[in-house]
């Protein structure tokens, strides 16, 4: 209604001034409000429009929905055997297509595990956005990546605190499609002496 669009609309310029007056302090605060001022409330609602609306990439997360059967590899100690369990995922999309979510379910070292994961794709940044939480930990990873095309895979890049001595330390996940639904990811940590690959998931759909 028109009390939403006034309301959207103030919201574009206050957002377009503190970035236009945070941009420009060589122009001068009068200098950066002209600057705002002279973009329509026709142009505001498009721009807002476009980073609202979902696109190639919201379609790319939605193709890979389902239930599945998580298949996962990791060393606890790379020095020992590798050790295997198998979850159960299940992918939805949310929002409109905008954010693809992950349920995940099973055991892990014996012991209950579940895990939530939210995947989306910033208009605005250009990039795609991840987050994890699960019952072993309080904390959110936050990854962030791109779909490298020539390998045809997704590659994300975070920060997580070690839950033993705190320090962060970098991961790095590296998915890409195996065909008939089948996908594989694998996970790199990185304490400060190049990438080690810590677990692989081979993701089989029901």
């Amino acid at each position: 209604d028109d009390a939403m669009k006034k309301t959207l609309i103030a919201a574009a310029a206050g957002l377009v001034a503190v970035t236009a007056l945070a941009g420009h302090h060589e122009k001068g605060e009068k200098a950066a409000e002209a600057e705002t001022a002279m973009m329509s409330e026709e142009a505001m609602m498009a721009a807002m429009a476009a980073a609202a609306t979902p696109g190639e990439p919201h379609a790319r997360l939605a193709e890979s929905v389902g239930t599945f059967d998580a298949a996962m590899t990791f060393l606890m100690d790379p020095s020992g055997e590798p050790q295997k369990t198998t979850m159960t995922v299940e992918r939805t999309m949310d929002l409109g297509g905008r954010v693809m979510l992950e349920h995940w379910s099973g055991e892990f070292m014996g012991m209950p595990f579940a895990g939530r994961s939210r995947t989306g794709y910033d208009n605005v940044t250009k990039r795609y956005w991840s987050t994890w939480t699960d019952n072993w930990s309080t904390g959110v990873l936050v990854m962030y990546g791109d779909y490298d095309a020539e390998s045809e895979s997704m590659v994300f890049k975070g920060e997580n605190a070690h839950p033993v001595t705190g320090s962060m330390y970098t991961m790095k996940s590296v998915a890409r499609e195996l065909g008939d639904g089948q996908s594989i990811m694998d996970m790199y940590e990185d304490y400060g002496q190049g990438m080690v690959k810590a677990f692989t998931v081979t993701m089989t759909p029901r």
